[in-house]
């Protein structure tokens, strides 16, 4: 049994970026039938291994509580498996990560297949930070947090926290291609304006039937500050809190059961969040600061990936 579960071990690792399209990936992905991703989309086992836990940023705790840092429980999330293929799953904190995580990576799971999805890190550390004021946890300004940043890594806050240093993909990105030989690299943009040539293409990577055509309709774990709207405000406040409690129940009902279709469930939560939220314009100033921060990164990231990336700078 324990040598059978072993053999169920993911082929395959979605690795990062946050806040690029991930979590609509992995459902995308998931719809498949010789697909086989995580009962727990970010288990986060390999940086458990090492994060300073616990982390000092708010609501950090309760976030950690999602992680599956044991080995016997990692093995549990695929169980499931019966004779699909491909084998995944995502933790977008492993590019982040990459100095410690790659080892890890290499002795649990040897050469898998890496999937990296990468989004003009500008847009991104916004989004990050939309994430965090859509879920309650963030009273600052952007730019305010932008300043706080430095501060909130040396606090040991969770690498979340860091909106303006996740974007430097370079060195990240080089490490992977350097220690992987099968790696698949696309942009946000991508999965936003051609999602089903996209996903045929990933199905080529993932060797599996690629004329399979899943649902692209809906948009999972979309950012964006709650309405002024009083009632509104208090619908999206008593949404938030209520969808991080099922989160918590349904992580052992998901474990023991991994065909529980959380999908469904997050789908009628996500809906009734993104109606009650906006998104607001991000300062031009604040985004040419970004963009001259990121740039020299930018220049050498579409150089080792073959890809223009002129518009990040645009």
């Amino acid at each position: 049994m324990e040598k059978q579960r072993k053999n169920n071990l993911p082929n395959f690792l979605i690795v990062g970026a946050p806040k690029s399209g991930s979590t609509s990936l992995f459902y995308y992905l998931r719809q498949h039938p010789d697909i086989y991703l995580s009962a727990v989309k970010e288990p986060k086992f390999i940086t458990s291994q090492f994060l300073n836990i616990p982390h000092q940023g708010p609501k950090d705790t309760e976030l950690e509580k999602l992680f599956i840092p044991d080995y016997q429980d990692y093995l549990e999330l695929f169980s499931g498996v019966k004779n699909q293929k491909a084998i995944g799953e995502s933790s977008v904190d492993n590019l982040y990560f990459y100095k410690r995580a790659i080892p890890l990576i290499k002795k649990y799971f040897g050469n898998p297949k890496i999937i990296i999805m990468l989004r003009n890190p500008v847009d991104r550390a916004y989004s990050h930070y939309l994430h965090h004021r859509r879920d309650l946890v963030e009273d600052l300004s952007f730019e305010e947090a932008l300043e706080a940043e430095k501060e909130r890594k040396e606090n040991n806050w969770y690498f979340r926290w860091y909106y303006s240093d996740v974007g430097f993909y370079y060195n990240q990105v080089k490490a992977y291609l350097e220690n992987f030989s099968n790696i698949k690299i696309f942009l946000t943009d991508d999965l936003k304006e051609h999602p089903q040539e996209l996903l045929s293409e990933l199905f080529q990577f993932l060797e599996i039937d690629d004329s399979f055509s899943p649902d692209v309709s809906f948009k999972f774990n979309v950012s964006g500050a709650p309405e002024k709207n009083k009632k509104k405000k208090a619908l999206h406040y008593l949404i938030t809190k209520q969808s991080r409690w099922f989160e918590f129940k349904l992580k052992k009902i998901i474990l023991t059961k991994p065909y529980f279709p959380k999908e469904r469930i997050i789908k009628v939560v996500e809906g009734a969040k993104n109606r009650n939220i906006k998104k607001p314009e991000m300062d031009p100033e604040t985004r040419k600061q970004l963009q001259a921060l990121f740039r020299d990164d930018i220049l050498k990231i579409q150089e080792l990936i073959g890809r223009d990336l002129g518009h990040w700078l645009e």
